[in-house]
């Protein structure tokens, strides 16, 4: 009788495990795809009826200073602006889709369902990897991980080792037309203007749908919804290699 409970103790292990094991399979064959793996920047889109809509709609989402921000696109490149105090334009989030280690996340039991995550670029002075051997021979682009801050909600980028103490994903895109950026199946976006000038905007997930009134955001700073949408980088421009 003992080891007929043992075995039925054991029968729900073995399934969990076996489906675990589908579904990363599965989830890796997805990344692995030429869709998954295709390069992408975020434009964004706004119909906030608001006054500072112009300065959130049709912008593109940049890497710098550890978060999402948004900047005005350049029609002609559709890359960010250069920067109107004389610098060098940021780095556009230049990303793609990844499964996260399991193994890395705390408290996940193992087996467990995979998660998608999302990677991008990072700006070219935040890259700390060793310079190559051989002068000829370009240096590959540093990645990090997508995430969203599980007290402020922001989005933020990231090593695994930060990433994974807060909201990697799942991170996917809209079924009807893969495009826009959803995280945990939502499009719950909103951009929070951090400062004012029309160069503020950074990104923020807004879990709730209640534009952020749930860490008393809205009533410090204006918040406005908006999507992120996927578009591919040219061919001749995609350089992401991943380690």
């Amino acid at each position: 009788m003992v080891l007929d409970l043992l075995t039925l103790v054991a029968i729900p292990t073995a399934v969990g495990a076996s489906e675990a094991v589908h579904q990363q399979r599965v989830l890796d064959e997805e990344a692995e795809s030429e869709e998954r793996q295709a390069p992408f920047y975020l434009d964004v889109f706004c119909d906030a009826k608001s006054s500072k809509r112009d300065e959130v709609h049709g912008a593109i989402v940049v890497l710098r200073e550890g978060k999402l921000w948004l900047w005005p696109k350049d029609p002609k490149t559709g890359l960010p602006k250069k920067d109107p105090d004389g610098g060098p334009p940021p780095h556009p989030f230049t990303g793609l889709y990844l499964p996260f280690p399991t193994e890395d996340l705390p408290h996940r039991p193992i087996p467990a369902p995979p998660i998608l995550g999302l990677v991008s670029t990072i700006p070219p002075t935040e890259n700390t990897s060793s310079p190559s051997t051989s002068k000829s021979r370009p240096r590959k682009p540093k990645l990090n991980w997508i995430y969203a801050d599980k007290k402020s909600h922001e989005l933020r980028y990231g090593p695994r080792a930060e990433a994974r103490h807060h909201i990697i994903g799942p991170w996917d895109w809209t079924e009807d037309d893969e495009q826009g950026l959803t995280l945990c199946d939502e499009e719950c976006i909103v951009a929070v203007e951090e400062e004012s000038g029309g160069y503020g905007w950074s990104v923020y997930w807004d879990r709730d749908d209640d534009r952020l009134k749930g860490v008393g955001m809205e009533k410090e700073k204006r918040v406005l919804r908006c999507s992120l949408e996927r578009r591919l980088v040219e061919e001749g421009r995609r350089a992401i290699e991943v380690e």
